[in-house]
């Protein structure tokens, strides 16, 4: 089981609902309404904030490829 469906299923499911539209959002290239930063550092990094969870992923030329989804703490944003 990969690490994003095992963070996935330890969410309760409204949560985790809401978590896997916004990754399909982003997938699709909808950013509208999403709290979207880029992150200092990296060239092609992004992170969407919902609420503590973060969905990282890369934008660039060959497409959108989500990274990671996981809790914020203190090692969120190391492993860039």
């Amino acid at each position: 089981m990969h690490r994003i469906d095992k963070f996935l299923a330890r969410l309760d499911v409204k949560l985790r609902q809401k978590v896997l539209d916004i990754a399909e959002r982003i997938k699709n290239g909808d950013f509208s309404g999403l709290d979207m930063r880029k992150l200092k550092g990296s060239q092609d990094v992004y992170r969407v904030r919902v609420g503590r969870v973060r969905i990282k992923f890369i934008m660039d030329a060959s497409g959108i490829r989500v990274l990671n989804i996981d809790n914020r703490n203190e090692n969120t944003y190391r492993d860039i």
